[in-house]
């Protein structure tokens, strides 16, 4: 997030990108042990260093823990970007060669980590290969313990409970979360949706700036 992080800062607005626990750095032995309810009390954590509510952007993972953040305590407003959905995680037929490999440490609770070629095949591939490089080291382990409550459907949201504006942006050309998630969490939350013609997943790529994070921006200042 870092370039968003830059981005809005510059538009003037206090921000704060939290790494989730186990991620910096890659700690396997703390993944090993971490669950959805972990991340939330990171995510529940950083939003109370504010001293009012804040607006919350999540992508991808991100995104659904927004979605739980904003049960929970007050925002602003929530911006899911390339999100996950409350509920089962939506496997494509691109996505679910790249996902068999890791079902079994998935079923087992044990850390995974995304493989070079999935990694560029499903959340990079419409970057130049040099923001490619620059951007795969970054990729560390992730919690199969998260994973395997996400496979089975376990992270739910009460939509009911949303009740501060809800923004959704999305790739149309979204490999890992198809565009009919963005457009399912869209009616879910009474939300705008804004997508982005041929971009995929990592809407937050710093290249991308002009395209997806400033409608974003436009659509924070007209909060009012």
């Amino acid at each position: 997030m870092r370039a968003w992080e830059a981005y809005f800062a510059s538009a003037g607005h206090q921000c704060l990108a939290p790494a989730l626990p186990g991620h910096a750095p890659d700690d396997t032995a703390a993944l090993a042990r971490l669950g959805m309810k972990d991340y939330l009390a990171a995510v529940v954590a950083a939003r109370n260093a504010f001293d009012r509510p804040p607006i919350v952007i999540g992508h991808s993972l991100g995104g659904l823990l927004a979605q739980q953040l904003a049960t929970r305590t007050a925002c602003a407003a929530i911006i899911l970007v390339a999100s996950l959905p409350p509920g089962r995680l939506p496997v494509t037929a691109v996505a679910l060669p790249h996902f068999l490999p890791l079902a079994p440490l998935v079923l087992l609770g044990r850390p995974i980590r995304p493989t070079r070629i999935g990694l560029e095949m499903l959340t990079l591939h419409d970057l130049a290969v040099a923001e490619r490089e620059e951007i795969l080291p970054d990729f560390v382990h992730e919690s199969g313990r998260v994973y395997r409550s996400l496979v089975f459907g376990l992270a739910r949201v009460d939509a009911r409970a949303v009740r501060c504006p809800v923004l959704v942006l999305h790739g149309r050309s979204d490999r890992l979360v198809p565009l009919s998630v963005g457009r399912t969490l869209a009616r879910r939350y009474d939300a705008e949706l804004i997508t982005v013609p041929g971009q995929g997943h990592w809407l937050i790529a710093g290249s991308l700036l002009e395209i997806a994070a400033a409608p974003v921006l436009d659509w924070i200042d007209g909060l009012g």
